[in-house]
């Protein structure tokens, strides 16, 4: 399906009229791209109901984006710091005589007075600026709210990057036989989705062997792969902008029993939350439900982390399934669910997919097996 990045664009215009604004100005990337479609945007992104949409950028990156905005977007080059007395070679209608800071101000108090941003997106400096010197409205939330709805191109979109992410780890798991370090299989698993056209991984890809597995967060290093014991890959794809999250555990080689049935038990957690799935269900619900087989096994003290959140333009979005949580799920939206236990210094289980929130339940969008043996 063809990415409707205007869609976007028209939606948070929307947040505008909602609120009686004629100005937003977005900061943040992830935002922009949202907005537009461009690959790792620059610089500032100022749309308006009431006169032209604007991006600016440095005179570094002017043509880099003039390839990439689209038509319907006007592009202006400001100065970097320093680079003041250059000529570059702009048309003088698209060069802004000042930095970063003067530009954001000139071209969106043309648009109106009442100007709103991204507040939570924005670096100290610029946001700074944007709260003492504009006097923004930050509508960060509204923003937060608007991105949790995935339209039907959106979720197209979500499960291609899923798709590219599980032929990927195939090509990850064929080396496992060659004694590979953590490195490797991570270069691997890079590759393949290099080859099929990715813009980049969704976040770096964690590789775990042995004891390493029960790091949530760790970095693969040079680890080899000697002799039988657990494996942990947590990988995704950003594919034309939209990224997938996945997590797989399993044991490679003879044995592996206990670690065998703790797979089997993550498993069922994941399968009882997913089970509760569905609109105007209260977030820590599923949490919670995954909560209740480990305690079973009293072993829920070792799942230290939220269920599960959001994935869209970024990898971590609302809504987020954890305890505490306060959202509330819709149609629409796309979560991972990925429970996991972690034996410090022994090793560790997570089992992550991700599913879409229909009319009336959550449909599984990953297909790549849960069991690996």
């Amino acid at each position: 399906m063809e990415a409707r990045w205007d869609k976007n664009r028209e939606k948070l215009k929307a947040i505008l009229e909602k609120n009686n604004l004629d100005v937003l100005i977005l900061t943040g990337k992830e935002n922009i791209t949202y907005a537009t479609g461009i690959r790792d945007p620059t610089e500032v992104l100022i749309i308006s109901n009431k006169c032209q949409d604007y991006l600016l950028t440095s005179t570094l990156d002017y043509f880099r984006m003039l390839n990439r905005a689209p038509k319907d977007i006007s592009l202006k080059a400001f100065y970097r710091p320093g680079e003041k007395g250059t000529e570059p070679p702009i048309s003088k209608s698209d060069l802004i005589e000042g930095g970063l800071l003067e530009a954001i101000k000139g071209i969106s108090t043309q648009c109106g007075n009442k100007i709103s941003s991204d507040l939570l997106w924005s670096n100290y400096t610029v946001g700074k600026y944007l709260s003492d010197e504009i006097k923004v409205q930050d509508v960060s939330n509204d923003i937060i709210k608007l991105r949790e709805i995935k339209d039907d191109w959106e979720v197209e979109h979500i499960i291609a990057s899923i798709d590219a992410s599980e032929k990927a780890l195939r090509q990850a798991l064929d080396i496992l036989d060659n004694n590979p370090t953590e490195n490797d299989v991570e270069a691997a698993f890079y590759s393949s989705l290099m080859s099929q056209g990715a813009w980049a991984e969704a976040f770096p890809t964690i590789v775990g062997f042995y004891e390493n597995t029960a790091l949530p967060h760790y970095n693969p290093g040079n680890v080899r792969l000697q002799k039988p014991g657990p494996v942990l890959i947590d990988f995704g794809a950003n594919m034309n902008g939209y990224l997938s999250d996945m997590t797989r555990s399993l044991w490679y080689g003879e044995g592996g029993k206990d670690y065998k049935k703790l797979i089997e038990i993550v498993a069922d957690a994941q399968s009882n939350a997913i089970d509760i799935i569905k609109p105007g269900v209260e977030a820590w619900e599923p949490d919670k439900a995954a909560r209740l087989v480990f305690d079973k096994e009293n072993i829920t003290r070792y799942f230290n982390h939220g269920l599960g959140h959001g994935v869209g333009v970024e990898i971590h979005e609302a809504p987020y399934l954890r305890p505490n949580s306060k959202d509330v799920l819709e149609p629409g939206m796309i979560v991972t669910v990925e429970p996991g236990i972690y034996y410090p210094g022994l090793y560790g289980v997570r089992i992550e997919d991700m599913v879409y929130i229909t009319k009336n339940k959550a449909r599984l969008i990953t297909k790549f097996s849960r069991i690996l043996f």
